[in-house]
């Protein structure tokens, strides 16, 4: 399989690699797509040097040297890609912990959130009602249907406190990312069938019947809170074994690029020559460092050429 610079960007975004942890990943790209900026983001929000909002070359050098060293305490010899892989899957499980974690807390907010009247249950109509606003929201022309080219609803405002950070304010994809309707674009992916390019009321609140019956597990009528948890977490763990999967080839895929002499192991001299790489491919403008003023990469070549061309 064959990865573009752009896919192995992704990869580098929301690796363990960025934890403070000593023991963190040492891949150097995330398992789920996002924007070249927010990967971007990502990579400055944790190399940075004192809450600076740029990265140099040594101090994202000395931090991957760290994680070679992290490697080969993990790896107790020759670091093998069977080594290689297992250490980024167990560091994986912890980002896949805490990103489950926070689903949990935000599933039980919108169970509270759609329970009107607090009686532990959510009622066919405070369900409905729910989505009634949710169309009405994206309805933006208000002819009862959602079609594609249809103006994007107003952004919700978030209350910000002064003492907010720009990097505090900023909203980063989760690892376990689900599709949301932020957008009439995400709306449509959620909702049309058929390879529709439109969703009427009827066949959105059909759906949303269909949902509701099927959360119902008891057949009560009612949804609990426990059958609302159930139902989320049960889409949420079938999206952790895609990220699991994606992240073992890439882990794959990454050992044999760091691998230039193809021996079956990794040397320190490989290790450094591709995170010297793999910084030259931010480092858009040949300055010794990276910030968020510097252009996006703009094309697609192999990163494999990069590490033997550093």
């Amino acid at each position: 399989m064959t990865y573009s610079t752009r896919t192995l960007l992704v990869f580098l975004a929301t690796s363990a690699l960025y934890l403070q942890s000593a023991a963190a990943s040492v891949l150097p790209f995330s398992s789920v797509e996002e924007p070249l900026a927010e990967q971007r983001y990502r990579f400055i929000d944790r190399f940075a040097a004192d809450e600076q909002n740029q990265v140099s070359r040594q101090d994202f050098l000395n931090a991957w040297q760290q994680r070679f060293t992290a490697l080969s305490d993990f790896a107790a010899g020759k670091i093998s890609e069977e080594v290689f892989v297992a250490f980024e899957m167990t560091e994986l499980e912890q980002q896949l912990l805490n990103a489950r974690e926070a689903h949990i807390r935000q599933t039980l907010n919108r169970f509270n959130a759609l329970d009107r009247d607090n009686d532990g249950n959510i009622s066919w109509e405070e369900y409905q009602a729910s989505g009634q606003r949710i169309f009405d929201r994206f309805d933006t022309n208000q002819n009862g249907v959602v079609a594609v080219g249809d103006p994007d609803p107003a952004p919700r405002r978030r209350a910000q406190s002064n003492t907010q950070t720009d990097n505090e304010r900023r909203r980063v994809r989760s690892l376990l990312a689900m599709p949301t309707t932020h957008n009439n674009q995400g709306f449509l992916t959620m909702f049309a069938t058929d390879d529709k390019q439109q969703v009427s009321w009827q066949d959105f609140e059909q759906q949303r019947r269909s949902v509701y019956d099927r959360t119902d597990v008891n057949g009560d009528g009612l949804v609990s809170r426990g059958e609302y948890l159930d139902e989320f977490m049960s889409r949420v763990a079938r999206r952790e074994q895609e990220v699991r999967q994606t992240h073992k080839e890439l882990a794959q895929h990454v050992f044999r690029q760091m691998d230039q002499a193809q021996q079956g192991w990794l040397s320190k001299k490989d290790f450094v020559a591709y995170g010297l790489a793999v910084f030259q491919l931010w480092d858009t403008t040949n300055e010794q460092q990276i910030s968020e003023a510097q252009p996006l990469p703009e094309q697609e070549p192999q990163l494999q050429l990069a590490v033997r061309q550093p």
